[in-house]
């Protein structure tokens, strides 16, 4: 998926072309891999009516931003614990 950063907003492009307005919530880099992160939301809430967040390898390619899927049961791991630290704040 690609997007265009406005902001606190990004416009996300997805497979079909469609664009989705989401709002960001944090992008940071990880030390350990040197990979960027962002979170994001589109503001949905799920079952137990709890915003759904969302969370992304963040990757310059050709002057364009795109995300790329977190594969790693490891990486998971850590950007799972950041998000309930920042649940917290």
């Amino acid at each position: 998926m690609n997007f265009v950063i406005d902001k606190q907003t990004i416009v996300v492009l997805d497979q079909n072309g469609e664009e989705k307005e989401a709002e960001v919530l944090s992008n940071f880099k990880l030390p350990d891999t040197g990979k960027e992160y962002i979170f994001y939301t589109f503001n949905e809430k799920d079952e137990n009516d709890m915003v759904r967040l969302y969370a992304s390898i963040l990757v310059e390619k050709d002057g364009m931003l795109s995300f790329e899927n977190i594969d790693s049961e490891e990486e998971w791991a850590t950007i799972k614990e950041i998000m309930k630290k920042m649940a917290q704040l």
